[in-house]
This record gives structure tokens, C-alpha cells and sequence, in this order.
């Protein structure tokens, strides 16, 4: 009996070290709200070297997991704000119906590109802290020199804004996989589904 009580003495101290420990686990701030990019100049069609201008935004206040109240706060930190992109090169093959492409051109109007101590196929880039200080956001274009079917795809969990035509129709042609967009970087095969959430365009 003794020791029973004993244990029920000690019990609140045992369960206070695991709710720390817990604590300590989750500490952090969520995670930022994904982007939804915008397309700003869209078209079906772009000349070679045309540039595709690109933006989107975030809030820059996000749930602090370290504080009791969870309190909502200013993050300076803009690497945990990156956002990422790959350009995709479009065929009919019955494995990989897309290619990465890395000879488009991008330029940074806001913003900066990130590099990756490893080997990383996407365009990955730093958002800028806007003057109000509420928003990350950045704003970038891209351009291909090279006739073809192309695809954007979000390198992380972002989508293109729905309300924006997309051209979904360029991809009847490449749609092999059911409604699955394969290819391949750096020896992993990334998946995509349906035709929601990307852009794809033609260049000529």
C-alpha cells in the first residue's frame, strides 16, 4: 500500500517531465500558410525568352509552439519562409511523362534564389520581408529559350491561383500516366497529381 501511495505522490512530477519533454518536441512555430502563386502576364503561348512573371505572398506572423499562451509573432527568419518551383519539359512517355528543365532563365524582381548544400533540381528561393513587416513575398519571372510544352509545378505543398486559367488543355496531350504528371530529380521520381494546381504553357 505504501508503495502505491508512493507512486501516486510522485505521479504528477513524472507526468509534468513528460508534458515538458512534449513541450520541448512541438517547440517552434507553425508552419507558414502555403503560398498561392500568381500567374500576372497569362497565355497560352510565349515567344522564346519571353518572361512569365510570377508572385505571391504570406503571412509573416505565425504561432509561436514555445510560448504558453501560443502567442502570434513577427518571424524574421525568412529561410523558413522558402518557396520552390520546377520548370517541367512535357512528352507522351508511358514511365515519365515530363523531364525537369534547367536552362530557363529566371530573374529576381523581389526576392532571392536559395542554393542547397545537395543535389536539388528545383528553383528554390528566399521571399523578402515587406515594409509593414506582415507579409514574406516574393516575385520572380521566368523565361524559356527552347520550343515546347511546359509545366510549373510547386516544389513544396503551394498551388497557382484557381481562379487563373492554367491551360490545363496542353496537357490532353502528354496525359499517359492517369491524370499523373512523373519525373525525375536527382534519382527520385516526384508525383503530381490531377492537372489543378500547376501552370502549364507553350513556347514557340
Amino acid at each position: 500500500m505504501k508503495k502505491y501511495l508512493k507512486f501516486v505522490a510522485i505521479a504528477p512530477l513524472f507526468m509534468a517531465v513528460l508534458c515538458e519533454e512534449d513541450q520541448e518536441e512541438n517547440c517552434g512555430f507553425e508552419p507558414p500558410e502555403a503560398y498561392t502563386v500568381n500567374i500576372e502576364n497569362t497565355a497560352t503561348t510565349y515567344a522564346a525568352n519571353e518572361t512569365i512573371w510570377l508572385n505571391a505572398q504570406t503571412s509573416s506572423m505565425l504561432i509561436d509552439n514555445c510560448s504558453e499562451t501560443e502567442n502570434i509573432e513577427l518571424v524574421t527568419d525568412s529561410e523558413l519562409f522558402i518557396d520552390g518551383l520546377f520548370i517541367l519539359k512535357l512528352n507522351n512517355q508511358t514511365d515519365l511523362n515530363a523531364e525537369v528543365f534547367t536552362d530557363a532563365t529566371i530573374n529576381f524582381d523581389i526576392g532571392e534564389l536559395f542554393t542547397f548544400n545537395a543535389c536539388v533540381e528545383s528553383i528554390s528561393y528566399i521571399p523578402e520581408l515587406t515594409d509593414n513587416n506582415q507579409f514574406y513575398q516574393y516575385r520572380l519571372g521566368v523565361s524559356v529559350n527552347t520550343p515546347g510544352d511546359y509545366c510549373v509545378v510547386s516544389a513544396y505543398s503551394n498551388a497557382f491561383n484557381l481562379n487563373t486559367e492554367n491551360n490545363a488543355q496542353i496537357f490532353e496531350a502528354y496525359n499517359t500516366l492517369n491524370d499523373e504528371i512523373r519525373f525525375e530529380s536527382c534519382n527520385t521520381v516526384f508525383i503530381r497529381t490531377g492537372i489543378d494546381g500547376h501552370y502549364f504553357f507553350r513556347v514557340q
